[in-house]
């Protein structure tokens, strides 16, 4: 995101999974888009610069009703920070001890956070963006619950404990499709999130901000729909007592600093199933988990060649040749590289 911003001042995102029918969880181009302003105006002028005309981001962003077909003229906003907004030079290259605290105050600020630098900087970093995610989308969006910050919380602290096979085998007995918007809307969180950290010079360990330190879609729905069927933390956490006080000290961190906010999160069990269940079968004991073989296990992983078997065809490797309908116009996806650095082709 950085790079398309800086080089050709467009952003796209055309692929989403987000339910059109439901309309109380906003899109995450919406939800995000506040802080994405703020990244841009640390990436580019702004009117308090003294630029009579700023320049705008356009963004391809997919959400209700948008049909991609012209883009979002975004303002970049300056963060809000007592010393102005500090220099890109400064941020990516300067050795000075001081800039680190200045690195992770601007990040900070991209998502409006910087008034609990102190509390987050006591965490590690897969958790430091757990809890500016949390906090970002509960300020933002009213529609978010204690029951869904459980499922959060619990997801990222059990995640690092559970192997491969564990994660694969794990069995949800029905769909829940705001879960699964839920779990999308983080993740595009955390993308945002990590171009904001590679916008301020790596405050935080890149490494330790990849999706799976802190978050798995299996194992977030689980835990979401255990949450709002009343689960005890204790539950959440399997069991495992050692989890509590950072569970506690997690939660405290996301209640009370939207609190402090007059932001008041409320406590909103679902209760059951909302759709059709998964794995096979009419009954939960006809359910299998998902992704195992006939054993209950995990399909065995082999050593094998990082790029594939080089003189296996794409079938034969198990991939998909992706097929694009020539007169798609809905949804487009989004390139890896800023192939028209000056204009959005015309073509879908």
């Amino acid at each position: 995101m950085v790079f398309n911003v800086l080089c050709a001042g467009i952003v796209e995102c055309s692929n989403t999974f987000e339910d059109e029918e439901d309309s109380e969880l906003p899109g995450q181009a919406i939800i995000y888009r506040a802080a994405r302003e703020r990244l841009y105006g640390l990436l580019l002028p702004t009117k308090t610069d003294g630029i009579d005309a700023a320049p705008k981001v356009k963004e391809y962003f997919v959400y209700y009703g948008n049909s991609l077909q012209q883009p979002d003229l975004v303002t970049p906003v300056p963060p809000n920070l007592p010393g102005g907004t500090p220099a890109l030079d400064i941020l990516w290259f300067s050795q000075n001890p001081e800039v680190k605290t200045l690195r992770f105050s601007t990040f900070l600020a991209v998502f409006d956070l910087q008034d609990v630098a102190e509390d987050l900087g006591r965490l590690n970093p897969p958790l430091i963006a757990l809890s500016c995610l949390l906090i970002y989308i509960a300020l933002q969006e009213s529609s978010l619950c204690l029951e869904d910050v459980d499922a959060y919380i619990s997801t990222a602290l059990c995640v690092p404990l559970k192997t491969y096979g564990e994660l694969a085998c794990i069995e949800v007995p029905w769909v829940d499709a705001r879960a699964v918007q839920l779990g999308s809307l983080f993740v595009r969180g955390l993308a945002t999130l990590i171009a904001a950290n590679s916008a301020c010079g790596l405050p935080l360990d890149m490494d330790s901000l990849m999706p799976w330190k802190m978050f798995d879609g299996l194992l977030f729905h689980s835990k979401y729909l255990q949450s709002h069927s009343g689960y005890t933390e204790e539950q959440l956490l399997e069991e495992n007592v050692a989890l509590l006080p950072h569970f506690h000290q997690l939660k405290s961190l996301v209640t009370s600093t939207c609190r402090r906010r007059d932001k008041t999160i409320p406590s909103w069990p679902r209760g059951g199933p909302s759709a059709k269940p998964v794995g096979g079968g009419s009954s939960s004991r006809e359910r299998r988990p998902l992704f195992c073989d006939d054993r209950g296990q995990p399909p065995h992983l082999g050593p094998r060649h990082p790029l594939g078997d080089p003189s296996a065809s794409q079938q034969e490797q198990g991939h998909r040749p992706r097929y694009r309908n020539q007169h798609r116009q809905r949804y487009r996806l989004a390139p890896r590289w800023p192939q028209y650095p000056h204009s959005r082709p015309d073509h879908p």
